[in-house]
């Protein structure tokens, strides 16, 4: 996409707002899956969706502002998350014009008393707009919510210039935001499988023709594949992030092993997201051989009926993939801890809090497993709790659920058996 002329930014402009508002817009989000050279699908859990796009599609890069920290004029780095791939995205010269949107009344008056007050506003909700300057640059105001200035990357902490007056744009408030991207990337980069989208637009008979495209990679895991090899993906929290290391060097070269680009998180998560994580199992080299999933230390504050119709959610997809399905209980929670009680008036679980997994989280989880006998369990709860006295003493007197060093490598070891098993694997002594 090239430069915008000011009828352009004009019409840019009003989609900024629109997107950021209540507008009639419709939006789409999923992973890309392939059309023709004027369009794409969009995959989720309510099925795919046809999406087309026209000379005038915007499309933005989807990138988290912590990777502004270390600014490079030329390139973005973009690391994959949990992934070892990291994408280059050459950076447009010239000016950027930023556009940061308050979602609302209050929002916006935080962000004017910011301004006056400590020339600062949070980088939420920021858009950016390489090799292109504004055709004006404005306060926000409750007719138009929108601080729309000249972005300077390079000053420490990050500005924003608006009418001569240099703000300060960051999040040092604490919390986390994805900012849009635009002039980096375009429809030739909405590829098929490594990249998931938001489309937003109009829909008529069934097409959505897209005014903006929101890319965000997903990286290309299959890349550094051994052809020859199962491909296994362990879905699961900072938990699995702990037992990665154990798990890989269990299965050696064996396997090919994966975790989705994210902190799998609670089950909601994974009942929304589960098609991303999925990919395009169904075409050659992109097939699941055995899939590890767990969701528990995330929902130990929900409920019994919500807990388990995602987990529901989940399985249905898992299914289609015709993969060897594995459940890994959640592990439990030490006794540093307060006491587990019951749930509470609503039916919640008491919280991160020790016996929450085996008087609530784990027997819920096993009633919707014991509906899918085709999946086997790795009871990880039972092993932590059977080297109680020994591997993991210290760890059960503490108050942290996360494990360390040999802790940790021994619960991927203890899973890595479990998935040799399933794939009919001798593992090396």
């Amino acid at each position: 996409m090239g430069r915008f002329t000011s009828s352009q930014l004009l019409v840019v402009l009003c989609v900024a707002f629109l997107s950021t508002t209540n507008s009639r817009a419709d939006e789409i989000s999923g992973l890309i899956i392939p059309r023709d050279d004027t369009g794409m699908y969009l995959r989720n859990p309510d099925g795919q969706f046809e999406i087309t796009w026209t000379e005038k599609t915007n499309v933005a890069l989807v990138a988290n502002t912590r990777l502004f920290n270390k600014w490079n004029p030329n390139h973005l780095k973009y690391p994959i998350q949990q992934s070892k791939q990291v994408l280059h995205f050459p950076i447009p010269q010239g000016p950027i014009t930023a556009i940061k949107t308050s979602k609302n009344g209050k929002s916006l008056a935080d962000d004017l008393k910011g301004a006056a007050n400590e020339n600062w506003l949070s980088e939420f909700n920021l858009r950016l707009y390489f090799n292109q300057t504004p055709d004006n640059q404005q306060l926000g105001t409750q007719a138009h919510p929108r601080f729309i200035g000249l972005w300077d990357p390079t000053s420490k902490p990050r500005t924003i210039s608006i009418n001569g007056t240099s703000y300060e744009l960051s999040l040092k408030k604490g919390g986390q935001d994805s900012a849009l991207l635009f002039n980096i990337v375009g429809t030739r980069d909405c590829k098929p499988f490594v990249c998931r989208a938001t489309a937003i637009g109009d829909s008529k008979d069934g097409v959505l023709t897209a005014d903006e495209i929101h890319l965000q990679p997903l990286g290309d895991q299959s890349t550094s594949d051994d052809p020859n090899n199962p491909r296994y993906l362990f879905i699961g929290d900072s938990i699995s992030g702990n037992y990665d290391r154990g798990l890989r060097d269990t299965l050696g070269e064996q396997v090919n092993i994966h975790h989705p680009p994210t902190n799998c998180g609670p089950s909601s998560k994974g009942a929304k997201s589960i098609v991303d994580w999925l990919g395009a199992y169904d075409q050659r080299g992109r097939h699941w051989d055995v899939i590890s999933f767990n969701h528990g230390h995330w929902d130990a504050g929900n409920n019994i009926g919500d807990y388990q119709h995602n987990l529901e959610l989940i399985i249905k997809s898992l299914k289609k993939t015709g993969a060897k399905l594995v459940w890994v209980t959640t592990c439990p929670v030490p006794y540093g801890f307060e006491q587990a009680g019951g749930t509470d008036d609503l039916g919640k679980a008491p919280g991160r809090k020790w016996g929450v997994m085996e008087k609530h989280l784990n027997p819920w989880a096993l009633e919707v497993i014991s509906r899918h006998p085709e999946i086997t369990i790795c009871d990880q709860w039972q092993f932590v709790k059977d080297n109680e006295d020994n591997l993991y003493k210290q760890w059960w007197a503490g108050k942290n659920v996360h494990f360390r060093g040999e802790l940790a490598d021994a619960l991927g070891e203890f899973l890595g058996q479990h998935i040799a098993e399933r794939l009919d694997l001798k593992l090396a002594k």
